[in-house]
This record gives C-alpha cells, sequence and structure tokens, in this order.
C-alpha cells in the first residue's frame, strides 16, 4: 500500500503545487498529533508515551477514505491533488514516529543508533534501486516488450523486500520512497502499472481489514 500511494507523488508535481499539502503535512498533522495525544492522556488514562504512540497511529489521513473523494472528478482539482499527496505522504512520515514509540514502549534495550540506520537505509534502497532499474531497463538488449513492462514495479519491489530482508533496512520506508523515484524517474512505467497497483492495495486493505475483524469479533462478542 505505500509503494503504491507512494507512486502518487512525483517530485515535479510537488514543486508545482506543494503550498496546500505542505500546509497540511507540516501544519496540520502536528496539530492532530498533538490534539489527539492531549485526548489519549485525558480520555484513556494511559502513559505519555503510549498517547504518542496512538497520536502518531491515528494522525495521518486515511487514504482509504481519502481516496473515494480523489475520484471524483466533481470535486475541485486542488482539493482532490490536497488529499492525494497529503494521505499519501504522511503514512511514510509518520511510521519513523510510530516505530521508535513502539521501540520504547516495548521496554526492551532499544539501539537508537541501529533503529536510525534502518530507517536511513531504507529510505536509501527505496531511492537506489527504481533509479538502477531505471538505468538497466534503457539499455537496448534488456528492454521489455510493452506487455510486460507494466511489470517493472513488481520486479522493483520484489528486489526491494529481498534486499531489505537481507541487510534489515527498514521496508515500509524502502516501499513507500520508492514508490516515489518510480513516480519521479520513471513516469511512464508508473502511469502503465498504477492501475494493476491501485487494484491490488484495494484488496489488501480489505483482506486486512476482514482479518482483522475476524480476529477482533468474538471477543466483543464475548464480553
Amino acid at each position: 500500500m505505500l509503494f503504491t500511494d507512494g507512486q502518487r507523488i512525483a517530485l515535479r508535481d510537488l514543486r508545482t503545487a506543494w503550498r496546500l499539502p505542505g500546509r497540511a503535512l507540516l501544519l496540520g498533522m502536528p496539530l492532530t498529533f498533538i490534539i489527539t495525544a492531549v485526548l489519549g492522556l485525558l480520555l484513556l488514562g494511559v502513559p505519555w508515551i503510549e498517547a504518542l504512540l496512538i497520536a502518531a497511529v491515528l494522525a495521518p489521513t486515511d487514504p482509504v477514505l481519502s481516496s473515494a473523494i480523489v475520484g471524483r472528478e466533481e470535486i475541485p482539482w486542488r482539493i482532490r491533488h490536497l488529499l492525494s499527496v497529503e494521505s499519501g505522504l504522511n503514512d511514510g512520515l509518520a511510521l519513523p514516529a510510530v516505530l521508535v514509540f513502539l521501540a520504547i514502549v516495548d521496554g526492551t534495550n532499544t539501539d537508537y543508533g541501529a533503529l536510525t540506520l534502518e530507517l536511513i537505509g531504507g529510505v536509501a534502497l527505496g531511492i537506489a534501486v527504481p533509479l538502477l532499474v531505471n538505468l538497466l531497463i534503457r539499455i537496448h538488449f534488456l528492454r521489455a516488450t510493452p506487455l510486460y513492462a507494466a511489470l517493472t514495479p513488481v520486479a522493483i519491489a520484489c528486489i526491494i523486500f529481498g534486499v531489505s530482508s537481507l541487510t534489515g533496512a527498514n521496508l515500509y520506508l524502502a516501499a513507500f520512497s520508492a514508490g516515489i523515484t518510480i513516480a519521479t524517474a520513471m513516469p511512464e512505467v508508473r502511469d502503465a502499472f498504477i492501475e494493476f497497483g491501485d487494484y491490488a492495495a484495494e484488496l489488501v486493505k480489505l483482506l486486512a481489514l476482514f482479518v482483522f475483524g475476524a480476529l477482533i469479533s468474538p471477543a466483543l462478542l464475548a464480553d
């Protein structure tokens, strides 16, 4: 899901219309984070670090809900662009905070230097692999037919998954930054893949919600 969300955001698009998404990300999301953390402390009575973790999880706009607005042509373009960019970027921006707070709540001896390298390594991997693949597919005898060229992002995703598993780089940030890199460096590949990627992501989201509901329903009904 982070991989396909990232592909909605090319750097050239941000340069032309960054003011509203910038306000939403740099002002709106931090304010939402602070308000949610305070409500967690007051209403739930949890320790402050757990309230911060709850806020980091809930503050980002849900891309599933915003996608219902982004796809409607009668909504003004500025609003659709704002929600598309903001909901696509906020998960990746909030993820490091979630990981840090999880490590603190876990209570184990966390090596924050190693955690920082894991996060940086994920971003670096997500940028390097698509750029390398982009160079390779421009070599004449390595090109794929148009039918299979749309699967180039699938190959990139598989490579990132394997390298992340071997090196310990953060897979989520790697997937998100890879999506942005593909949208920026290979827009034609992104355009050929994005419809298939959206369908796959929606299926995964629905499956995750279905499994989550199946896991919590027996306990709630028993109570």
